[in-house]
């Protein structure tokens, strides 16, 4: 039986169900989903502005991300500066209320500033006394520093010896005519006694054991002045302690303040009590370093670079140490010549070395100790290295240390004429403190503290709380070094971080930062031994007592420490030289991160909305659509079952 619609009817009646079928698909997958299509390709000439829109969305995402733990971070170090700078305000105010106290009267003075001779024997012939750093000895001339006590005479001019009445008043004029000149302060008390307020011992004053001479009486501090003194040291050493924990900060497995190298704890720090810390700085023989290169210091040398040491005492707490080989103590750091350095320049007015390379001389630091060889001119020596400048061209060394040697006004190396090429080396920094180790079965100390060098890099002169009784060799082993550490073991990395497509951040905040290094070095200094210096001039002193040591020492730390807070601009080319530029750079990155993120936020937001407004449909039309989309289908398939089931015989019936 022959059907009356034609394959073509039925072909054309299917493809329109099918796609009927299709567009209710569509309106059923955007009425549940919201989106217009499942697949880009339904979005038309939108798809390409749709992933690029998408595609800066996960950038966007990514970058907020990664600053939220960058935030976490910063959160840290701001928190770790806001306790550190706590804990120094509460120091100041401490220091404060104890410099309120007359510290001249709690320092230990024995001769009291005053010193009278009463006996009229001869018990002064070849003493000495020590006064400002100059010994005098009493003799029969007057020559240099002597004191010519062998013709003495009364007021009338009568000659007077040994044992004649008024005899000891004569020496002490003697005394008084001879220092008088070099020290104007001196003058006699109303009872007789000669007062001398700059009096300090620099060596031994055998005088002060003499029968008959008499000295003021030593200050001592009553009970609550010792009380504010102790719990003052108490607190610098917590502060230190405090410090080091602040800049051993770790976040997320990283030390924040380690400057690229943040695997590792950045500060060490390896005391664990005020009196362990006063042991090894005991503050006659190894003081904390007072200058940031020594406290800073990081050098080692063993037998390699020394061979065979001799250790030679020179004194109650001083000795050399002299290496076998040449240049034992210094260290190669500079060849300059045409290409590094070029042409060099000695400046006997400005006390300097110029060179005419940009950055010959960046490797450098004001306190370094430098040493010059080759130049042909007189100028070999050892130097300190006083500042560099910005450029790296010049350097000015210490106390006319090149123009004491320099015979013209400027001197010349010029590398393009042929000269050989001029060494600078560098060495222990004056100050420094240098652990020796491995020498235990020799009865040599475990610290010393470098007080010179000699110029031929052999000879290093030292100070430390045990020497030889003799002269001590020690054979080259690899069992013994000499080496120095700086509480600093981090980096130096300055590194940006990258926080949106066209904005960085700069983190540069590292715990050798200057403003931590001051702060290091002053309470150090403060919570170090003997600050109150309580030796006895009367026994044989090989060293320096000061009546105003406390006194001197506690303003250069309240100095420093508020050149550590804040030191009004003064930076002297200083990387974060106080606390005030770090806490408001910390800030100010911190407000920027959060002004960026608001921002990204806000960005996002925005093109999140635009993806949104081609992506996506209102679900309410989208479901009447189905049902329509429905509807028709049905009656598609209900017209087309009819037509194809109308035969000729049903038709002609």
């Amino acid at each position: 039986m022959t059907r009356v619609p034609t394959y073509a009817t039925y072909m054309n009646l299917l493809n329109q169900s099918l796609s009927t079928k299709s567009q209710l698909n569509l309106y059923s997958y955007q009425a549940t989903t919201g989106l217009k299509a499942p697949t880009y390709a339904g979005y038309g000439s939108q798809a390409g502005t749709i992933v690029s829109l998408e595609s800066s969305i996960s950038m966007t995402e990514s970058y907020l991300e990664n600053n939220k733990n960058l935030k976490i971070e910063m959160d840290a170090m701001n928190t770790a500066m806001e306790t550190v700078t706590d804990a120094v305000n509460d120091l100041k105010s401490m220091m404060n209320s104890f410099s309120g106290m007359d510290l001249k009267k709690i320092t230990p003075d024995y001769t009291g500033g005053e010193i009278k001779f009463t006996d009229n024997n001869d018990v002064y012939s070849n003493e000495t006394i020590t006064i400002d750093g100059v010994q005098y000895t009493f003799t029969d001339n007057n020559n240099g520093d002597n004191i010519d006590i062998s013709n003495l005479t009364d007021a009338e001019g009568n000659p007077l010896n040994p044992g004649d009445e008024g005899y000891a008043d004569a020496v002490m004029q003697a005394l008084y005519d001879k220092v008088h000149a070099k020290n104007p302060d001196i003058i006699f008390n109303e009872d007789g006694a000669l007062q001398m307020p700059l009096y300090t011992i620099n060596g031994t004053s055998s005088v002060l054991n003499a029968n008959g001479v008499e000295t003021g009486e030593p200050h001592e501090m009553n009970s609550e002045q010792f009380q504010e003194l102790k719990q003052l040291q108490q607190f610098a050493f917590t502060t230190m302690q405090l410090l080091a924990d602040a800049l051993n900060t770790q976040v997320n497995g990283k030390y924040v303040f380690g400057g690229g190298n943040n695997t590792e704890a950045p500060v060490s720090f390896p005391f664990s009590s005020l009196e362990e810390f006063q042991a090894y700085y005991d503050g006659i023989n190894i003081s904390y370093p007072s200058t940031p290169n020594a406290n800073l210091a990081n050098r080692f040398v063993d037998a390699e670079d020394t061979g065979k040491l001799t250790f030679t005492p020179t004194g109650d707490n001083t000795m050399t140490i002299s290496a076998e080989n040449a240049g034992g103590f210094f260290k190669d750091t500079l060849t300059a010549n045409s290409e590094t350095t070029g042409n060099l320049t000695f400046n006997k007015d400005k006390n300097s070395v110029r060179a005419s390379e940009y950055g010959a001389f960046f490797a450098y630091k004001a306190g370094d100790t430098l040493v010059m060889e080759g130049t042909n001119n007189g100028l070999d020596g050892v130097y300190t290295v006083k500042s560099v400048s910005e450029d790296g061209k010049t350097i000015v060394f210490e106390d006319n240390q090149l123009s004491d040697k320099m015979v013209t006004d400027t001197a010349t190396v010029d590398f393009a004429a042929g000269d050989d090429p001029v060494k600078f080396s560098s060495s222990f920094s004056i100050g420094s403190v240098v652990d020796l180790s491995g020498f235990t079965d020799k009865n040599l100390p475990t610290t010393v503290q470098v007080t010179g060098i000699s110029d031929d890099g052999r000879t290093l002169t030292v100070t430390a709380n045990r020497i030889p009784e003799t002269q001590t060799e020690v054979e080259a082993s690899s069992r013994w070094s000499l080496s120095t550490q700086s509480y600093y073991s981090g980096g130096n990395f300055t590194s940006e971080r990258r926080i949106s497509s066209d904005r960085t951040i700069t983190l540069d905040v590292t715990g050798n930062n200057s403003a931590f290094e001051k702060l290091f070095r002053a309470l150090g200094q403060m919570a170090q031994g003997n600050i109150v210096d309580t030796r006895n001039p009367a026994e044989e002193v090989d060293g320096l007592i000061d009546s105003e040591k406390t006194y001197d020492l506690l303003e250069e730390v309240s100095t420093l420490i508020n050149d550590a807070v804040y030191n009004n601009g003064n930076t002297n080319g200083e990387l974060n030289s106080n606390l005030y530029t770090i806490i408001t750079k910390l800030s100010n990155n911190s407000v920027v991160l959060n002004n960026n993120d608001e921002a990204l936020t806000l960005v996002q937001n925005n093109m999140q909305t635009s993806v949104d407004s081609m992506k996506t449909v209102d679900k309410t039309e989208a479901t009447v659509k189905a049902l329509e989309a429905l509807n028709t289908l049905q009656a598609s398939y209900s017209v087309m079952q009819s037509m194809m089931s109308v035969s000729l015989l049903n038709y002609l019936k």
